[in-house]
């Protein structure tokens, strides 16, 4: 949070009556490429005695970029559960390297130590992408899904894969999607993605709310291609990203994602996804919001996990 301000007659209008107003500076820079009409932030809202306040609407709030008021669309409780969409590497990468068997493992341990709460979905990308299991609160059928997991043909499809299951499995209107992608360093067959096209791809994640999270299984003589456009996504997407040379690794890994991705949800429980629409299509580069009520503001440009 930049700091705080008190509202004013003039540029707060009077039907939002009692009003707490904070800013946060733009954490990226805005260029004519990356234009956007919708736009996001995160808001903690506490009360007086420092309680986490759950129950508001986007009637409560007023979101400014530089003094001019933007259209609220929707103010999403932290509490909204997670819509999780894994992306399974079962290509010929993850076979030679025997670890199929630690795969099926790996994903079961997954669901069985993420809260219950949360959507799954899981997404072969080795050869083509196709769904291995559609979004789902049902853990005896991921499960099950998650055992059926065979050898895919070919090298995996990781761009096409995030772009597919990006653009056909999620909508604007989901408080918290993920993407948690389960790769090899083997070959990557996707069509070619030029860098502005990556740029904006990445963009798209980051302004939506998206988090991308990775785990990589290095194989000898692998490319490392997945490896560096993981730590791209990861990075500005604010989640995680773990290698290791080993499939027996892989059960232990997904486990412990699990764990993490639970307990920072918790802590990320008292912040509400405001999302808002620009008059025009530029962000500008300081943002505001106020909230009707007695309460305590305090404004997040994302929702970053520790790096641990």
């Amino acid at each position: 949070m930049r700091n705080h301000y008190a509202a004013s007659s003039r540029s707060i209008p009077r039907r939002l009556g009692s009003l707490i107003v904070a800013t946060v500076a733009a954490l990226v820079a805005v260029t004519p490429a990356f234009a956007q009409r919708e736009g996001q932030i995160f808001a903690s809202v506490t009360d007086q005695a420092g309680e986490p306040v759950l129950d508001l609407t986007a009637d409560s709030f007023q979101v400014q970029e530089d003094g001019e008021t933007m259209i609220m669309l929707s103010a999403d409780p932290g509490s909204t559960p997670m819509k999780i969409a894994v992306l399974v590497d079962n290509s010929e990468a993850m076979a030679q390297a025997n670890g199929i068997s630690s795969l099926r493992n790996a994903l079961t341990e997954f669901l069985n130590v993420l809260p219950p709460q949360h959507q799954v979905g899981m997404f072969s990308i080795a050869g083509s992408v196709l769904p291995i299991k559609d979004f789902t609160t049902d853990r005896d059928e991921l499960r099950k899904a998650a055992d059926g997991v065979f050898p895919g043909s070919g090298g995996a499809k990781m761009i096409e894969g995030l772009r597919e299951t990006w653009e056909r499995r999620f909508e604007p209107e989901d408080a918290w999607p993920v993407i948690f992608m389960v790769l090899t360093d083997g070959p990557e067959t996707s069509g070619n993605m030029n860098p502005d096209q990556f740029n904006a791809f990445v963009r798209e994640l980051v302004v939506n709310g998206a988090m991308v999270h990775a785990v990589m299984l290095e194989t000898r003589g692998g490319s490392g291609v997945q490896s560096q456009i993981s730590d791209i996504l990861v990075k500005n997407t604010g989640g995680l990203f773990r290698s290791m040379n080993s499939p027996s690794a892989l059960v232990e890994t997904l486990g412990d994602f699990a764990t993490k991705m639970g307990e920072h949800f918790d802590n990320m429980t008292p912040r509400y996804r405001l999302r808002f629409r620009r008059p025009g299509d530029t962000p500008g580069t300081q943002m505001g919001a106020a909230i009707v009520g007695n309460y305590r503001l305090q404004l997040f440009g994302e929702r970053r996990m520790p790096q641990q």
